[in-house]
């Protein structure tokens, strides 16, 4: 295990402690609440996210980095969950600066829920507007889960990812979720479709 994933370990212990005693003190604001992301991947930036939110209205911060190339990328914003029957959207407007590029990013987190199906997709659309680089569209990942024991999920996941002038890369595999206390984590397996590799993402997500 390297130093990477014994951090995200480590993070990923105290957040969910700490959203299991926010989630025990019975919010006592009920229109206010907040949540927690983190990811680590072994092809991608790991990540981490957390924001506050009022009512259906959020502001979110957050930081990527990948230790393999130095890539670190900070990004803030503000948000809106909006419902619609059995599915649930957030939507996320951002900008987000490395050292030499500045980018406006349009986040979309549909879940939806059929019977006992589980759709939930991560779709980030991201234009720069200062520096160099290239319009980006991914979906990192869509994944589709049933129950598999109490507490337990899991099911199929796919992944694109598409910038302007390069090939394409598409990924699928499988994704395993299990309900900690105050929180989710999970694992997704992902096969280059398009390519050659592999690679294993662990996330966590709370909200309280």
């Amino acid at each position: 295990m390297n130093a990477a994933t014994r951090k995200l370990l480590y993070s990923t212990t105290l957040l969910t402690l700490g959203a299991s005693a926010v989630s025990g003190q019975g919010h006592a604001a009920a229109e206010t609440w907040g949540f927690v992301n983190a990811r680590y991947d072994t092809r991608s930036p790991a990540s981490m996210y957390a924001g506050y939110g009022w009512h259906a209205a959020f502001a979110m911060g957050g930081v990527l980095h990948n230790p393999r190339t130095g890539y670190a990328e900070l990004v803030g914003g503000v948000g809106v969950v909006v419902r619609t029957g059995a599915a649930e959207h957030w939507l996320m407007f951002a900008t987000a600066e490395t050292r030499t590029v500045s980018f406006a990013q349009i986040y979309w987190l549909p879940t939806v829920h059929t019977g006992s199906v589980t759709s939930r997709a991560t779709v980030k659309l991201t234009v720069p507007y200062a520096g160099r680089t290239a319009r980006k569209l991914s979906i990192s990942p869509l994944a589709i889960t049933v129950p598999l024991a109490r507490g337990l999920s899991g099911g199929v996941a796919a992944e694109m990812a598409a910038a302007a002038g390069a090939r394409t890369r598409f990924s699928a595999g499988l994704e395993v979720r299990a309900k900690v206390p105050g929180a989710t984590v999970g694992v997704d397996a992902l096969r280059d479709v398009t390519g050659s590799g592999a690679q294993m993402r662990l996330f966590f997500t709370s909200v309280f």
